[in-house]
């Protein structure tokens, strides 16, 4: 399975790469919305996880970006925040800040779960 995770801080996005790829996922990695919409343009991804804030345009904006160009068919999204009032896209699950790493595992494994599932 292989996952866009698109976060700018650098130290985050290292850690959350090792420990995704210690559960077997192969992980590409960006720093940023537009470089993350470049990526799932030009790459196939089985789930998208990104950060809400992020410099330049956010991950909702990243994603509904990726949505309108239909992107995001038969894949999997997750948006993490430490801001309590963000609203998710449509059908993108929601994880806060400061990450609890089990329960964001369990969201990452559901997410492509269902995608088996459906798919």
């Amino acid at each position: 399975m292989k996952i866009l995770l698109v976060e700018d801080n650098e130290d985050i996005r290292e850690g959350l790469t090792d420990l995704l790829e210690s559960e077997g996922y192969s992980v590409a990695g960006s720093g940023t919305a537009e470089d993350g919409l470049a990526l799932l343009r030009a790459q196939s991804f089985q789930l998208v996880i990104t950060d809400y804030m992020l410099p330049g345009q956010n991950g909702g904006w990243m994603l509904e970006q990726a949505a309108r160009e239909e992107r995001l068919r038969g894949m999997g999204a997750v948006m993490i925040t430490a801001h309590p009032r963000v609203k998710p896209p449509s059908g993108v699950r929601l994880v806060h800040k400061p990450l609890d790493i089990d329960d964001f595992l369990r969201v990452v494994g559901e997410s492509l779960t269902c995608l088996r599932a459906t798919g």
